[in-house]
C-alpha cells in the first residue's frame, strides 16, 4: 500500500470520528462572491479577531516543540517564552469573546467532527446551500471559521428552543490547520468522557 493511501485513509478515519458536544455557533447563507471572499481569507495568514486564537493556538504547538529542545541548556529562557505566550493566548481569547458578544452566536448541543458539524436550527436549510459558519470551542475560546455546505436538513421534534430542523453540514473551505485544531478538541472532549465514566464506575463498585 502506497505511502498516500495509508494517509488518505487516516485522514478520512479523523474526520468521521464525531462527539457530541456544546459549542457557540452562528451561522449565515451566503451566495458565491461571498464564498469567494471568505475562503481568501480562510486561506490568507493574517487572522482577524475571530480567528486569532486558532492562529495562536498553532503557533503555540510549533513553540512548544523547539522549546522542548531547549529547555535543558536555557530553561530560565524556556520560561520565559511560555510565560508570554501564555499571555498572548489569553489576549486571544479576549478578542474571540468580544467577538462572540456583538454577534449573534447561539450556545447549542451538536455533533462534531473534524470533517462536518449537525446541529439543530430553527431556520430550514435547502441541501447544497452553503453556510458561513462560526463556531467556537469552549473552554479554550477558539475561534474557527469555515463555509460549509448543508448535506441533509431534516425536521426533528418540537422544542423549547424552537429550533425545528436538524441540520448536517461538511466543511468545504476550513484551514488545515483549523482541521488540526478540531481533531485535538474532539480527542480532549473523549479523553473527558471516558475519564468520567471511569471515574463515576469506581465510586459505584
Amino acid at each position: 500500500m502506497a505511502d498516500n493511501d495509508i494517509y488518505i485513509r487516516s485522514a478520512e478515519r479523523r474526520e468521521y470520528f464525531r462527539i457530541d458536544d456544546e459549542v457557540l455557533l452562528q451561522v449565515r447563507p451566503v451566495d458565491a462572491a461571498e464564498v469567494a471572499t471568505i475562503a481568501e481569507h480562510i486561506g490568507d495568514r493574517m487572522p482577524d479577531r475571530f480567528t486569532v486564537a486558532a492562529n495562536f493556538a498553532v503557533n503555540s504547538r510549533h513553540m512548544s516543540r523547539l522549546l522542548h529542545g531547549m529547555v535543558a541548556d536555557a530553561p530560565d529562557l524556556v520560561r520565559c517564552l511560555k510565560m508570554v505566550d501564555q499571555k498572548l493566548n489569553h489576549l486571544a481569547r479576549l478578542f474571540v469573546n468580544e467577538a462572540v458578544a456583538q454577534g449573534a452566536f447561539t450556545r447549542l448541543q451538536v455533533n462534531l467532527s473534524a470533517g462536518g458539524l449537525v446541529f439543530p436550527s430553527p431556520i430550514v436549510f435547502a441541501p447544497d446551500a452553503l453556510l458561513e459558519t462560526r463556531m467556537v470551542l469552549p473552554p479554550s475560546s477558539t475561534g474557527i471559521l469555515t463555509v460549509s455546505r448543508v448535506v441533509h436538513c431534516d425536521p426533528r421534534e418540537a422544542t423549547a428552543d424552537g429550533c425545528a430542523w436538524l441540520i448536517a453540514v461538511e466543511y468545504v473551505h476550513i484551514r488545515e490547520a483549523d482541521r488540526d485544531l478540531l481533531v485535538s478538541h474532539i480527542m480532549n472532549r473523549e479523553t473527558e468522557v471516558l475519564r468520567r465514566l471511569r471515574g463515576e464506575g469506581g465510586e459505584t463498585q
